[in-house]
């Protein structure tokens, strides 16, 4: 599933940094919160779909990967390429907290665990973006 976030980041569009989904949200959530996407997909051959989103003030980047019309990943990253600042990275870890706290993982230089164990999330650069990834566990 990594594999297929990291593939999907590289074509991210923009959203503000006010508007985040949530994993575990229906795709009409997402929706909600996020706007219609700009770039519907359609389930691969492992059911997941990839939408991207574009808001107006186009500071951000986000793709949103939904199985069985559930969030179960997501990818931010800013439109100028520039790092994410420890406050953007709070707001968008901590719209994904589902009441849990974030907790860096050992050994690891950016990712983190949520206390449910339920989540995870890593920052890395893909394709020249700097992105924060979140995936919920199975």
């Amino acid at each position: 599933m990594k594999d297929v976030l990291v593939i999907a980041a590289a074509g991210m569009i923009a959203l503000s940094s006010h508007a985040i989904a949530r994993l575990g949200n229906t795709e009409e959530q997402v929706n909600a919160v996020l706007g219609k996407p700009t770039d519907p997909g359609k389930p691969d051959s492992d059911g997941i779909t990839t939408n991207m989103y574009k808001n107006p003030t186009g500071d951000y980047l986000a793709v949103v990967q939904f199985v069985k019309g559930r969030s179960v990943a997501e990818a931010y990253s800013r439109t100028d390429r520039r790092e994410l600042s420890q406050k953007e990275l709070s707001i968008f870890l901590e719209g994904n907290s589902a009441g849990n706290k974030w907790k860096k993982r050992p050994n690891k230089k950016a990712a983190w665990i949520r206390s449910d164990h339920r989540a995870h999330a890593w920052y890395e650069t893909v394709k020249g973006y700097p992105t924060l990834m979140i995936q919920a566990r199975h």
